[in-house]
């Protein structure tokens, strides 16, 4: 795992060979880690892929809790995709989730109102009213002009799982 980060390109190849033969969610956070700090290349876009395609359910909480981490904040629209493209749906986390889509730019609205789509059904009331109350703010917030539009449909989804709770 540690080698990652490493300044050696063989040796993060190396890493990211063992993390496909023996990763667990043990792999998830140094990976992600991993990946924010890289620049842009090949191996970068593994790390993207192997983020992108997890389907170990203990990766849901590990890139929730990244979405809040300050040293991660510049991959949040990364983040957002990963959830989305591993198929998780935040249970009991939209309001966490739609906060960071509406604190973000095009990219991270983007991000956060596809995964929002993809949810069908929540058992949460209160995370619900909360990802409400947060989009609502953000629709009324000038400075969000560009993203209104991403804004709108959180809205409209957000009031179609609450109807679908009643």
């Amino acid at each position: 795992m540690k080698d990652l980060k490493h300044a050696n390109n063989q040796k993060v190849k190396a890493a990211l060979a063992q993390a496909k033969e023996h990763g667990d969610a043990k792999w998830v956070r140094p990976l992600l880690e991993a990946y924010a700090v890289r620049k842009e290349d090949a191996l970068r876009e593994e790390m993207r892929d192997m983020l992108g395609t997890l389907k170990i359910s203990a990766a849901e909480q590990t890139f929730l809790d990244a979405l809040v981490d300050t040293e991660l904040s510049h991959v949040k629209a990364d983040v957002l995709g990963f959830l989305w493209s591993c198929g998780f749906t935040c249970e009991g986390a939209l309001s966490r989730v739609l906060d960071v889509a509406c604190e973000g730019d095009f990219q991270q609205a983007f991000e956060g109102v596809t995964l929002l789509e993809q949810v069908e059904s929540v058992t949460d009331e209160k995370d619900l009213l909360e990802a409400q109350v947060l989009v609502g703010e953000a629709i009324q917030e000038e400075s969000k002009s560009e993203i209104r539009p991403f804004l709108e449909a959180m809205r409209t989804h957000l009031a179609f799982l609450h109807d679908s709770m009643q």
